[in-house]
């Protein structure tokens, strides 16, 4: 028997924070009670999801670093910003080294991040800029998602690296420390850790299953966020990472209940998007800045809130999980 295809193809980064929340959409049948049958291929970051959307090999990509998305459209790439969704990062750096306390520290040393120019990179030079200390006098060293470069560190690979929220409250149990400048939510909180973005042939031929696909996940966004979705969000997380500590596991809640990082409204703010435009200009990723017109379409978001608006999906994400 012939298998139906999927009606849409989504591409996701392949962090701890995106299984957890992949697995929790899952669990909750989000996608399907929008009535879209969907696949999904895990990255490590940005540039390669903007690779397999380029390729013919995916349709959207939902939760991940969109710096690589924006550099794309700016050569001309058939790609469009088309949603918010981590706003906030997760992320800090730590180090076993005791003579690195802050960012200047790291001058002459080396540090973990992910591709050059994608997620974790330009989360740590917008940071070292901030404080007035020149990237190049870092040594990056490109491992992969943050669960990896945090492997790394404790490994004694590199000097410095990338955790995320969960680690932060259990520093002496790994034997590392966060850079008092470096606890990134606080220190770039104008940051937007993550969007969606998917190519101008999904957008033509596949509009109302990506439209279905956005309402799914602001279902998820909102019931993330929802004080109701502890035990759903702790189970999710004891699939999606097996050995997952139920303590971190906590943390990581506690994380989203009182920051509320992700984007119910699904709309991306043209500030969020100037920011990363100026972060690439600054990173020579792109040579100028583009209308937010050009680079961005969120009439598909507004669709997708259109859809949910009256919809007792929008009651039992917020109310009953």
């Amino acid at each position: 028997m012939t298998q139906t295809p999927p009606d849409i193809h989504i591409v996701d980064a392949g962090g701890a924070h995106e299984l957890v929340t992949v697995e929790l959409l899952r669990a909750k049948g989000f996608i399907e009670a929008m009535g879209v049958r969907s696949e999904r291929t895990f990255v490590t970051n940005g540039g390669e999801a903007v690779e397999l959307l380029l390729s013919g090999r995916g349709d959207v990509a939902m939760q991940i670093g969109f710096g690589p998305a924006l550099k794309a459209i700016a050569k001309g790439a058939p790609l469009k910003i088309i949603a918010a969704s981590n706003l906030l990062t997760v992320h800090a750096i730590y180090t076993q080294q005791p003579d690195i306390r802050r960012l200047g520290d790291l001058r002459g040393r080396t540090v973990g991040v992910g591709a050059l120019g994608a997620l974790t990179h330009q989360l740590i030079y917008a940071a070292l800029v901030k404080h007035g200390v020149d990237p190049a006098e870092v040594k990056f060293v490109s491992i992969g998602n943050s669960a990896t470069i945090f492997q790394s560190l404790l490994a004694g690979e590199v000097d410095a690296g990338f955790g995320e929220t969960e680690v932060f409250e259990h520093q002496a149990h790994y034997g590392v420390h966060a850079l008092a400048d470096a606890v990134l939510w606080k220190e770039l909180p104008d940051f937007p850790n993550q969007a969606s973005f998917a190519t101008e042939a999904a957008l033509r031929d596949k509009r109302d299953a990506v439209v279905r696909t956005l309402a799914a996940h602001a279902l998820l966004y909102r019931y993330l966020q929802n004080p109701a979705s502890w035990p759903d969000f702790e189970a999710a997380r004891a699939i999606a990472i097996p050995d997952a500590d139920p303590a971190e596991s906590r943390v990581q809640w506690r994380f989203y209940q009182d920051n509320r990082p992700f984007a119910e409204d699904l709309l991306l703010p043209p500030e969020k998007l100037d920011y990363m435009q100026r972060l690439n200009i600054a990173m020579k990723l792109q040579s100028r800045m583009l209308p937010f017109e050009t680079v961005a379409d969120m009439s598909l978001a507004r669709d997708a809130l259109q859809l949910l608006g009256s919809t007792q999906h929008t009651k039992e994400a917020r109310v009953d999980g």
